[in-house]
């Protein structure tokens, strides 16, 4: 097996759901590939590039499922209830597919914060972009719809802590319709 970026990172995410990101080290990482530790040098500084270039990928992946699932709505309001679904069905996806996480999640988040950054700003531009096309909100303030935006991505986001840290499902199939016309439509 030919040493590339792609096998790295892939043996990379394998060992880290594994064994998780503490006890998985760099000579693991090469072993797994069939290299020693001073190949990995080439392509990465370090274990932590190695997760922070994972995060990138696993975020601009996020966001294309994300962008793609609302595309197929019809109305604003479809769009942005098959956001908040996918969202949260994503997450939860990732959530079970990170669960190393837990024992690391507050060491680890740092990174994930800084490097899904591209990703976060794609997604509030897209949602902004998407209040902005609904009639209702004709004639307000670009900036109070960019808060907006920018409030419903975040508050969606706040769940990620949660699910990272349990095993939870926070809010199950049943439950997600009602959740996201709270979210969109607020309490009353």
């Amino acid at each position: 097996m030919g040493t590339s970026k792609h096998s790295i990172l892939s043996k990379s995410r394998e060992l880290f759901e594994q064994h998780g990101y503490g006890k998985t080290t760099l000579t693991d990482i090469a072993k797994s590939i069939g290299k020693v530790k001073s190949a990995l040098y080439y392509y990465f500084s370090g274990k932590e590039e190695i997760f922070a270039q994972i995060v990138k990928d696993e975020s601009s992946q996020f966001w294309d499922s994300l962008e793609s699932a609302i595309q197929t709505g019809d109305t604003v309001e479809d769009q942005l209830h098959i956001y908040v679904h996918m969202r949260v069905e994503l997450m939860q996806k990732i959530a079970k597919r990170y669960s190393f996480l837990k024992q690391e999640f507050f060491e680890l988040m740092p990174i994930v914060d800084e490097n899904r950054q591209e990703a976060d700003k794609l997604e509030k531009d897209a949602i902004t972009a998407l209040l902005l096309s609904y009639p209702k909100y004709e004639g307000i303030e670009e900036k109070t719809v960019r808060f907006k935006a920018e409030m419903l991505v975040n508050t969606i986001k706040g769940l990620e802590v949660q699910m990272y840290v349990t095993d939870q499902v926070l809010i199950d199939q049943k439950s997600l319709p009602i959740f996201s016309d709270v979210l969109l439509n607020g309490i009353l």
